[in-house]
């Protein structure tokens, strides 16, 4: 016998049990005396509830006492097995072994337990808050404190939060993740603990690591989870505080830049005449232009008392100072008090305002006028777009600046109604010097936005249309309509088509076109796939566009609304039911069919936006496809 260690006995078959061997070895090891129910030394049996009974193997369930509980036995199960040609059995199907084990398997992965644990029941689900946090600025005159948007996550499968703050380019700030994911402590003021989705709240405040998070909104499908466990919370959305760094990017309120304007054309003035300048009134040039000028309407109103009759007046409007004068006309026998001068020569105002005590404040006077002149003021708070809408038909000076006058509020109109100390006076006739006035007034030509020009010089919506008159031989014609965005000029070029006895070529110059359905120019939002446009008396319908065309439309859906794919999608709620009986790819035309049976038509183009959003990203509405299922799941 071998010993390379003392104590060592040599294995015997008739004491083969594993504990006891160990037992001996760990007594001839460290010489002391072991027991097998020494818990020190003794190894455990694990339970088994593999158990087999009638049928096959079974699962022994434990008790809570932790012993085994027997399965029953069903004594129907027993008297068919003791038949002994119940293997014979063909009433029934066997499974096969590989049957067994996919059904096995299938169990597995689809069984949901009756008391589902959080991270099955909210796996990827995540609650989104928009906050916000105060942060100091020290040493900078210019701000004192800057406001930081930031998003808090929360995840419901593990109670984990993760804080992240938006980048924004050339930001200056390291910006990103502000708080990694991980339970976040809840201060020791609240209970302690970490913080839970029930302490989330818009419109209250929490504090992580010492810094205060003011929640202001939430996105939808947070609001539904609350609304749905939570119905007393109310969610009162509120807006990011504005702060002294994003002020300072917001551009001027239009009364400011007005009233800055007018400063500085003062300022100009003054500067002009302290040179040894001439002094510009635009007073005089006014009285000098339009001396002895007066026009002639005929009017009346109509007296709404009880002894109520028409009264004729005759308005004389003076175009050396813009004042008015009304005479009325009285017929013999009147009764009436021979003084016929109803309102005497003096500006008229459209806000007549009585001031209660000398010295008051007085708002500024906008005064009846034959077309309404704008100041250096007004003149600064109109719009680009309106200023190109703007009929010129002469310029007066105000100050060092010719400013046009607007022929689109005409206010001394034959049939049209003034007020006249509320009194609703009717213009129905005029002489023939205000009629020759009127005629006189030759417009000139809008500017031109520069800078539209400028920016939008390249870009160029290209549509392909067909011509929607009918005609046999134009069914075959296909043409392209342009629209450049620089100055909204349209042209027309038709294609080359075999045998259909048209050149190709130009159909149409290139040049801004109105629209006789509105009665404006031609604008990029009026071209769309599926509308009628009538273009130098010829009508077209457009039936396709290029991929720069939609890509541009779908990226300013604020101009092209058609091109919003969240409005289309709002669009099909009212056939929600039947898309959720469809299944895979649902064609263009059966959506458009189905939506206009709903009650809410969708055109051509909102069907190629959703076909390219949720479906096939094709140029043409004939080869559109949705899918009912992504639909769906954008609809919520």
């Amino acid at each position: 016998m071998c010993c390379w260690c003392p104590g060592y006995v040599a294995h015997e078959l008739r004491q083969n049990h594993p504990k006891q061997q160990l037992g001996k070895f760990v007594e001839g090891l460290f010489g002391i005396h072991t027991s097998l129910r020494s818990s020190a030394f003794c190894v455990p049996f694990l339970r088994q509830t593999l158990a087999y009974g009638p049928g096959g193997s079974i699962d022994k369930p434990l008790a809570a006492t932790g012993k085994l509980v027997l399965p029953k036995l069903d004594l129907s199960l027993l008297h068919h097995l003791n038949d002994p040609f119940h293997r014979y059995d063909l009433s029934t199907r066997t499974f096969t072994h590989e049957e067994r084990g996919e059904m096995k398997d299938s169990a597995r992965n689809t069984y949901r337990p009756a008391l589902q644990p959080a991270w099955l029941k909210h796996d990827r689900q995540v609650l989104r808050f928009y906050a916000y946090f105060q942060e100091a600025v020290h040493e900078n005159p210019k701000e004192s404190f800057r406001i930081r948007g930031c998003n808090i996550l929360f995840y419901l499968e593990d109670g984990t939060m993760m804080v992240s703050e938006p980048k924004i380019e050339n930001s200056g700030m390291t910006q990103g993740t502000f708080v990694k994911r991980h339970r976040i402590p809840r201060p020791s003021s609240l209970g302690g603990g970490v913080y839970g989705f029930e302490d989330l709240r818009v419109g209250k405040s929490i504090a992580i690591y010492s810094r205060l998070f003011r929640l202001i909104g939430a996105d939808a499908y947070t609001r539904d989870f609350y609304e749905a466990n939570s119905p007393r919370n109310e969610f009162r959305l509120q807006e990011l505080p504005m702060d002294t760094f994003r002020a300072a990017d917001l551009p001027d309120p239009e009364d400011l830049v007005s009233a800055r304007r007018a400063v500085l054309q003062e300022a100009k003035e003054y500067n002009e005449i302290a040179v040894g300048g001439c002094c510009r009134n635009e007073k005089l040039q006014q009285y000098l232009e339009n001396d002895r000028k007066v026009l002639r309407f005929h009017t009346f109103w109509d007296e709404s008392g009880k002894y109520g009759s028409r009264k004729y007046y005759t308005l004389h409007y003076y175009l050396a100072d813009d004042t008015v004068e009304m005479l009325e006309n009285l017929p013999r026998n009147s009764g009436c008090a021979p003084y016929p001068t109803f309102w005497r020569r003096s500006p008229l105002r459209k806000n007549p305002y009585i001031s209660a005590t000398p010295g008051m404040l007085e708002p500024a006077a906008l005064i009846y006028k034959p077309e309404d002149m704008p100041t250096t003021a007004d003149f600064g708070a109109i719009k680009a777009d309106e200023r190109e809408e703007m009929h010129t038909p002469y310029a007066i000076c105000v100050g060092a600046l010719s400013v046009p006058q607007q022929l689109w509020f005409e206010d001394l109109i034959c049939g049209q109604t003034i007020d006249v100390m509320g009194r609703q006076i009717v213009l129905y006739d005029c002489d023939d010097f205000t009629r020759d006035f009127y005629r006189g007034l030759m417009p000139k030509p809008p500017r031109r936005d520069v800078q539209k020009l400028l920016v939008d010089a390249d870009k160029v919506l290209r549509f392909e249309g067909v011509l929607a008159d009918d005609v046999e031989e134009n069914e075959n014609r296909k043409f392209v309509i342009a629209i450049c965005l620089g100055d909204d000029s349209v042209g027309v070029w038709e294609l080359k088509q075999r045998n259909s006895g048209h050149s190709e070529g130009k159909f149409a110059s290139k040049s801004r076109k109105k629209n006789p359905a509105t009665g404006t120019w031609f604008r990029p939002a009026d071209f769309f796939i599926g509308a009628s446009l009538l273009i130098n008396s010829s009508p077209f319908r457009l039936t396709g566009a290029d991929e720069k065309a939609l890509c541009y439309m779908e990226e300013h859906p604020d101009q092209f609304p058609v091109a919003d794919v969240n409005a289309a999608v709002q669009k099909t709620r009212a056939i929600s039911g039947w898309l959720q009986e469809q299944s895979g790819i649902v064609g263009g035309p059966v959506l458009r069919t189905m939506e206009t049976e709903g009650g809410v038509p969708l055109n051509e183009h909102e069907i190629l936006t959703l076909s390219r959003g949720f479906g096939r990203h094709v140029l043409r509405v004939s080869d559109a496809a949705v899918d009912a299922s992504k639909l769906l799941e954008a609809l919520g």
